[in-house]
């Protein structure tokens, strides 16, 4: 991957004071699955076999399960997404061996699965984590790409839809939406073909209450799929 010039950066096409948004909409009880053709059952309802869970689906967990919360809010870390037999090779010689084989072994009996590896985005121009983000673009070499983001000023779809037009009016409001919220986690993750997302609505108090869908956080989606259309001139 690499950096875009600032003058594509598409925060520019989301409306004013939305706070990026950070807004989702909950699913209800039927999830769709990233190629939108069947159901996926409530988290709650759904039995952990791999072979029969999407790659996407199984990343974006493993992302959640093993990040431990950011020590500051409103940044997030960004992760390149890699056929695990692929990230395997990339990380022999770097990696203990031990860790390099058990992901020979999962390639070996799922040679689909998605492993998700730390991407560095560069802290020299000044600019946030999400303006950084937009800029990124894919390279070939990558099946996908993930973000984690941490912030406690969360919005619904229907807080966004409920605010005022009116410029100040509108950052009124969404600063009497998010005073006082406590720390939600969102994380998405998107291949050429396929999106999933996991949020957590009140990360401090209650991290097992969870949403996940195809596209609940559309402003996050765009931001990391902006890109997508890099080409082969661009770094893994």
């Amino acid at each position: 991957m690499e950096i875009m010039s600032e003058s594509s950066n598409p925060l520019t096409n989301f409306p004013g004071g939305t706070v990026m948004g950070m807004s989702f909409t909950p699913d209800g009880d039927s999830r769709p699955t990233p190629t939108g053709e069947e159901s996926v059952p409530p988290a709650s309802e759904q039995v952990p076999v791999p072979a029969e869970i999407p790659a996407i689906v199984r990343v974006v967990w493993e992302i959640d399960a093993h990040a431990e919360p950011l020590t500051d809010l409103q940044t997030g870390q960004l992760f390149t997404l890699h056929k695990t037999g692929d990230a395997a090779q990339m990380l022999t010689g770097h990696a203990p061996d031990e860790l390099v084989n058990a992901m020979r072994d999962t390639a070996e009996s799922d040679p689909e699965s998605l492993t998700a590896l730390p991407f560095q985005l560069p802290n020299d121009d000044g600019l946030d984590f999400l303006k950084q983000l937009g800029r990124v673009v894919w390279s070939d070499e990558i099946e996908g790409v993930a973000v984690l983001y941490e912030t406690n000023a969360m919005l619904t779809a229907a807080d966004m839809a409920d605010a005022p037009a009116d410029p100040q009016e509108r950052q009124a409001y969404l600063e009497k939406k998010t005073a006082g919220q406590e720390r939600s986690r969102f994380v998405v993750a998107a291949t050429r073909t396929e999106a999933w997302s996991v949020v957590h609505p009140r990360f401090d108090t209650d991290p097992e209450h969870i949403e996940q869908g195809p596209a609940l956080v559309a402003d996050l989606l765009q931001l990391i799929t902006n890109g997508i259309n890099g080409g082969s001139n661009t770094a893994s």
